[in-house]
């Protein structure tokens, strides 16, 4: 497919895009492109200029940080999922590097795209934006579930 152009329906296929009429999302769709990366092939680097959002369609993306000189799994997505929503913000830098695990496809976004697209007056610019923060929020509630664990790990009890 990474040749192929991306549809209205291929973006449907995503919760971000669900139920969103066609002609509403073809301009994104216009905009966007399938990308193929092979094995730990790296997609973005953290504190590094970001231009496009990312929809995995198949395989893994690996989310890591640097932390006193190793590096950390923060998160990983599989399909259906969406990286670099954080780019959507004024300083448009990687908060994490993003690397695949395993063969995988993508369609790329450019941000300034679905930033046009939630800056409308319309129900579906209403719906991204209601979808782009409960990604957000999913994410951040991940993350502390993620650090609730690794704070249970150094626990010493007595008895």
């Amino acid at each position: 497919m990474a040749d192929a152009p991306v549809s209205a329906a291929d973006l449907q296929g995503f919760h971000l895009f669900a139920g969103q009429p066609e002609p509403d999302l073809s301009g994104l769709a216009s905009a966007a492109r399938y990308r193929r990366l092979a094995d730990r092939e790296v997609l973005a680097v953290r504190g590094e200029r970001s231009t496009d959002v990312a929809l995995v369609v198949s395989g893994r993306i690996a989310l890591y940080v640097e932390h006193e000189g190793r590096s950390v799994l923060v998160m990983t997505l599989g399909p259906g999922d969406m990286l670099g929503w954080s780019i959507l913000r004024e300083d448009p830098a990687a908060l994490t590097t993003a690397r695949s695990s395993g063969p995988t496809e993508l369609i790329e976004i450019p941000a300034d795209r679905l930033l046009d697209a939630v800056t409308g007056c319309t129900p579906m610019a209403q719906t991204l934006v209601r979808r782009l923060f409960g990604i957000a929020a999913d994410d951040l509630e991940a993350t502390r579930a993620q650090l609730l664990r690794l704070g249970r790990e150094g626990l010493i009890t007595a008895g």
